[in-house]
């Protein structure tokens, strides 16, 4: 798995932190750039090779929320958790 450097976390801050912000404006309350890292590197970002870190911020602004959570689904459902494990569950109702 392709991780970040550090250099490329500081230079993708911003938007990570503005696309967090819409999303919490949508109502998402609980998405944070940790979980949005993770999707771009082992979902988004595996699937479409980014050469530029212009190419990474328009694409980082581009994400949509039903894609987010597609995501999460996925990795929800693969998980080897059970229901009991999960902690954060109150905001789902």
């Amino acid at each position: 798995m392709v991780k970040l450097s550090w250099h490329q976390k500081l230079l993708l801050k911003k938007e990570l932190k503005n696309k967090c912000q819409s999303f919490h404006q949508l109502g998402y309350t609980s998405v944070n750039e940790t979980e949005l890292i993770d999707y771009l590197i082992c979902y988004r970002w595996k699937k479409q090779k980014m050469d530029s870190i212009k190419a990474c911020r328009e694409d980082i602004l581009h994400i949509e929320a039903n894609e987010f959570f597609d995501y999460q689904q996925l990795v929800a459902q693969t998980s080897s958790r059970t229901i009991k494990d999960w902690h954060d569950i109150e905001d789902l109702f």
